[in-house]
């Protein structure tokens, strides 16, 4: 009985047992794209150890109201109604009823237990240690395979346009299917490591490894030439360390400034080129969705609506999707769609920045900020199975959920 009251009380601690549970499933669901190289597998091994066990918390915690009564908790569950709502009255959308109301379900568990998790700020900075120091370590493992092994050349036009970085290249590890992907999934933990860095007290050989292991990082961002992920890291870092005012942000900040420089002036006929290159014919996408917004704008095709175009001659070929999430939303969901979806990014910042206190919601503010610079041009899809993009989204959705006012003491590295 006491256990019970314990574990079902509002932001009640989580026993052991159940922090090792949900640490281990969060660590295969963050990391296991890199080391499975069957979909299938990473889909059985999410259910078995992290949406069952998410699911039962969850029932154990009657429902655990508290989560979910907040602004920012509202407005989720009100969006993942009308994607359900959506699937049932628009005739265009592209899964059955059924379909939608799992994907809604995992994405409950999912940011439930990230919630959860964040709750115990120790044991989510030890998670948070294990996944950046995997993916940094497949980082440096691709690098060395792609260049040392198979030899290829380190040229600008010849990785460029040929060459692009998205996956290790040896058994299927580590392969992303996309360089766009690539850029971002690794970006998120160039993020993380930047937090662990500035967040947490370190010894001198601490810094070392996580300085070696962000280089590694980094350099598997810029040789997936995802422009996307450029941005997107550069500004969830910045406002990470701009939310971390101590002397190792400061050294950071002026350090990154110092590289940009030095960088413009090694590397600026290979910037202008990526300058001509512009945003690689979106904007021609963009114009047909202007167009076309008068059939969709109120109520929308439907969900997991294909937003077809075809690009004029000479290239003739097709997209499936608007090339932005924002835009995609609101073609599959209508005018109530984007404008809940809208609300929930700013619910969730609002909440962040209230509690700022606290580092897990800073960390939170950087990883939602870069999600939203991404989505401006590279994210199609956040309603679907399990993916990289539920890493960059609903990975800080769950954080800042999670945070709560005054639970924990600030930890942060002496100035």
């Amino acid at each position: 009985m006491r256990f019970t009251q314990r574990l079902t009380a509002p932001g009640a601690a989580l026993p052991t047992a159940w922090l090792w549970v949900l640490a281990l499933g969060l660590f295969v669901q963050l990391t296991g794209l890199l080391f499975n190289n069957d979909g299938s597998r990473y889909a059985t091994q999410m259910y078995l150890l992290l949406f069952a066990p998410a699911l039962l918390l969850l029932l154990w915690r009657r429902l655990s109201l508290n989560t979910w009564r907040q602004v920012s908790g509202l407005i989720l569950l009100c969006l993942l109604a009308w994607v359900v709502l959506s699937s049932l009255f628009n005739t265009g959308s592209a899964k059955d009823l059924a379909y939608w109301l799992k994907i809604c379900g995992l994405i409950v568990f999912y940011v439930f237990a990230v919630a959860s998790l964040v709750r115990h700020q120790n044991a989510f900075n030890v998670l948070l240690l294990a996944v950046v120091a995997l993916a940094a370590f497949f980082a440096w493992l691709t690098l060395y395979y792609q260049f040392g092994v198979l030899d290829k050349p380190l040229e600008y036009n010849k990785i460029r346009y040929f060459g692009r970085l998205s996956e290790l290249g040896w058994r299927g590890l580590a392969d992303l299917k996309h360089p766009v992907i690539a850029g971002l999934y690794y970006g998120v933990f160039a993020v993380l490591l930047t937090y662990l860095f500035v967040g947490l007290k370190l010894r001198v050989w601490q810094a070392i490894v996580l300085a070696l292991g962000m280089l590694g990082l980094l350099a598997y961002v810029l040789l997936s030439f995802s422009r996307g992920a450029w941005f997107s890291t550069a500004t969830g870092a910045f406002v990470l360390l701009l939310l971390f005012p101590n002397t190792r942000s400061r050294s950071l900040i002026g350090v990154g400034c110092l590289l940009m420089l030095v960088t413009a002036y090694l590397f600026w006929p290979e910037i202008q080129k990526e300058m001509r290159q512009g945003v690689s014919n979106r904007d021609l996408i963009w114009d047909n969705w202007i167009e076309r917004l008068p059939e969709f704008w109120l109520a929308g095709a439907g969900a997991g609506a294909d937003f077809q175009f075809t690009f004029p001659p000479p290239h003739k070929f097709s997209v499936i999707h608007a090339h932005s999430l924002y835009l995609q939303l609101w073609y599959e969901y209508g005018i109530v769609g984007i404008v809940l979806f809208a609300l929930l990014l700013l619910s969730l910042l609002w909440k962040g920045w209230q509690c700022r206190a606290q580092p897990l919601a800073r960390l939170g503010i950087a990883l939602l900020v870069y999600a939203m610079v991404a989505m401006v041009s590279d994210v199609y899809a956040i309603f679907h199975r399990p993916s990289p993009y539920w890493v960059l989204f609903w990975f800080p959705v769950g954080i800042l959920l999670g945070v709560q006012p005054g639970n924990t003491k600030e930890r942060t590295a002496a100035g």
